[in-house]
């Protein structure tokens, strides 16, 4: 083994280096993330593939990921992909990584499309937007999973939009539903839509700038996407109060916050008069996901 990590003339299985390769990763998820690199670089899935001669072109590659990994890096950037319920999403330092806070208000919003198709005259489609996309994790999934819907994803970080039309272009068929464009919040969206969404949907920033967060995340993670202003609330404020007139009658917005900002947001829900306010849990039990219906 050299300065590359593993010496390119070895001769090593990948059971071998996937023992070599926890031990240089430590940690209570060194196995797990190892298998992870393994599989992306070698492909082997079941142990008696990790009897298999790793070739230096792969010793090179897992030796370059490893070292990633020692700086810090996060997982899924140094993977370069991550699953978020059926889809396998490109992501880098340009988005968010996927979380499991945000699969679960998918699932929310799901459930609400589902209820409105129900309910929809069958000749139009619903209409979705994702606001701040992202990777593209919640629009895309939602025009996976529903049939017969339009979905809007809109971000104001270029790099963001770039990452979501490369997740698009694996989406297949269910695609065609998708427009992705660029721009601040509401602006980003055709003025022929205002009062035509059947759901707003947002994973904003909604972290205060004096919130410390864990180096892993504040060192490789757009700020933009994490951090909201002074207060933590500001973008959720904002969606909020701009969200009515896109809204249609009986339109949903639905929003992913902090536990801490919950009662807040719903006092805020309240004055400006939406119907039906609720909150709704994480894997956790905590509040996490604001639902909301349009005012009369």
């Amino acid at each position: 083994m050299d300065g590359e990590l593993f010496s390119q003339d070895a001769s090593v299985s990948w059971e071998e280096l996937l023992s070599e390769t926890t031990r240089r990763l430590e940690g209570d998820n060194a196995e797990f993330e190892a298998k992870w690199m393994i599989e992306e670089v070698s492909g082997v899935t079941n142990l008696h593939d990790y009897q298999e001669q790793a070739k230096p072109i792969q010793l090179k590659r897992l030796s370059k990921l490893i070292a990633r990994r020692l700086t810090g890096e996060p997982l899924q950037y140094v993977l370069g992909r991550w699953q978020f319920r059926e889809l396998d999403l490109f992501v880098d330092d340009r988005v968010l990584i996927p979380r499991p806070e945000t699969e679960i208000l998918v699932g929310y919003a799901l459930e609400e499309c589902k209820s409105k198709k129900n309910q929809l005259d069958e000749t139009r489609s619903l209409n979705v937007a994702d606001l701040g996309c992202g990777s593209g994790a919640i629009g895309l999934s939602i025009a996976r999973e529903i049939q017969e819907v339009s979905v809007w994803c809109t971000d104001v970080s270029e790099g963001a939009i770039e990452v979501t039309r490369a997740n698009l272009a694996g989406l297949g068929m269910a695609g065609q539903k998708v427009s992705i464009s660029q721009g601040s919040w509401f602006e980003a969206l055709p003025q022929e839509m205002l009062e035509k969404f059947d759901v707003i949907i947002s994973n904003p920033p909604y972290i205060s700038d004096s919130e410390e967060l864990p180096l892993e995340v504040s060192e490789w993670e757009p700020s933009s996407s994490l951090r909201s202003g002074p207060l933590g609330t500001e973008d959720l404020s904002f969606l909020l109060n701009n969200s009515i007139e896109w809204l249609s009658a009986e339109g949903q917005l639905i929003l992913e916050l902090a536990p801490m900002q919950a009662d807040q947001m719903v006092e805020e829900a309240k004055n400006l008069n939406f119907r039906e306010v609720q909150l709704r849990n994480d894997l956790t039990g905590r509040d996490r996901v604001l639902m909301a219906k349009k005012p009369l």
